[in-house]
């Protein structure tokens, strides 16, 4: 096996998807580097992939930055699959060396500070898009596809749930990615547009039923971090653009209810001689006790009108992956943040700092994911 120029950085849900998807993908295999921090991680995704089959491992700490530089050490693409607040410590070291960056973003105000990075990655000649996992990533590409299908678009809404395909647990809910990115999704403000101008939102807000006719009746309200960068590509071309989170009816309640109870402050509270905040806990707290593993399902929405009234819409099913093993989140999120880093990796994006709506063909997506039983 040759040496591998991608280094995917995180070896959990959606690092050990991505792996899969370059040793697995049809024009490959494309050779890898997964690395983590945790020994234990590693090797339960060394388990799952099987060992030396075109993905190799390496514990990397991202914490350290001497750890991290070893790690890039001889590569072109590094993929991201950390907690977002990590990703600027990635991208910075992925600038001292001039190695193109890819990551799955969920926090737009870390995502506006990589794409701050535009004319210092010219001049290292890199590709740095962040936000290219699922929602962000691939809805963006969709939204992108659905407004240009239109001389004059009006509006755009979205509804995405990653969801178990039964209710499980007091919150109807099990853990399909990091905890810190939910969190994050839930009491983080969102960026909408409305009536043609920016806006934010409150998480938690807005809610609405939303059916989806032989699996469901849900409710949906107003998260963090799943427009992304659109609310900047799209101003002046669209009047309103929502996003609206999918979950089983009760959910929202009980996320309120923790919210008023103070347990989505940043403010540390002290316990003795401890210091810890009460959003820490909370995310300690459900990683400890959400289910795991349990067979679950992707729903995604888009709606667009416009020309008078048309409308333009593009729906999506995706359920968990017995044969492969890899959840639905595991497949729309690893499989799409995979497909763009691979692009990066072809030279189909020119250097500097990019949305992803901007340099990721829907055509492009439509085949990665195509390649993966996964239909647009």
């Amino acid at each position: 096996m040759s040496h591998p120029e991608i280094l995917i950085v995180g070896a959990g849900f959606m690092g050990r998807a991505a792996a899969y998807f370059f040793r697995n993908h049809p024009n490959g295999p494309f050779p890898v580097l997964l690395s983590d921090r945790d020994e234990a991680v590693l090797d339960s995704a060394e388990q799952f992939l099987g060992q030396g089959n075109y993905v190799n491992t390496m514990r990397v700490d991202v914490t350290h930055g001497n750890s991290l530089l070893r790690g890039l050490t001889g590569i072109r693409v590094c993929l991201s699959c950390v907690p977002h607040f990590f990703n600027p410590v990635v991208a910075r070291a992925c600038m001292q060396l001039g190695v193109s960056y890819v990551d799955l973003g969920m926090n737009p105000d870390i995502t506006d500070k990589i794409l701050a990075m535009d004319e210092e990655a010219k001049t290292r000649n890199a590709a740095f898009v962040p936000d290219t996992g699922f929602s962000p990533g691939l809805t963006n590409i969709l939204v992108w596809e659905l407004v240009n299908r239109f001389k004059k678009c009006e509006s755009v809404q979205l509804w995405a749930g990653g969801l178990p395909q039964k209710p499980i647990g007091p919150l109807n809910y099990t853990q399909f990615f990091s905890i810190h990115g939910l969190v994050n999704e839930y009491f983080e403000d969102a960026r909408e547009i409305r009536d043609g101008k920016l806006v934010t939102v409150p998480s938690l807000s807005d809610e609405e039923t939303v059916e989806f006719p032989g699996i469901g009746t849900f409710e949906s309200f107003v998260t963090s971090g799943g427009t992304s960068t659109l609310p900047q590509s799209l101003q002046g071309k669209v009047n309103r653009l929502s996003y609206k989170t999918m979950r089983y009816p009760g959910h929202l309640a009980a996320l309120q209810n923790l919210r008023d109870l103070g347990l989505a402050e940043r403010q540390p509270y002290m316990f003795g001689e401890c210091s810890v905040s009460p959003r820490d806990m909370l995310v300690r707290v459900l990683e400890a006790k959400l289910p795991k593993r349990v067979p679950d399902m992707v729903l995604l929405r888009v709606l667009a009108r416009g020309d008078g009234g048309r409308e333009e819409k593009i729906e999506l099913t995706v359920k968990h992956d017995a044969k492969s093993g890899l959840s639905a989140m595991e497949q729309l999120t690893g499989f799409s943040a995979a497909a763009a880093a691979l692009a990066v990796y072809q030279g189909k994006v020119s250097p500097g700092a990019h949305t992803q709506e901007l340099v990721i063909p829907f055509a492009w997506i439509r085949e990665q994911l195509g390649n993966f039983g996964i239909k647009l």
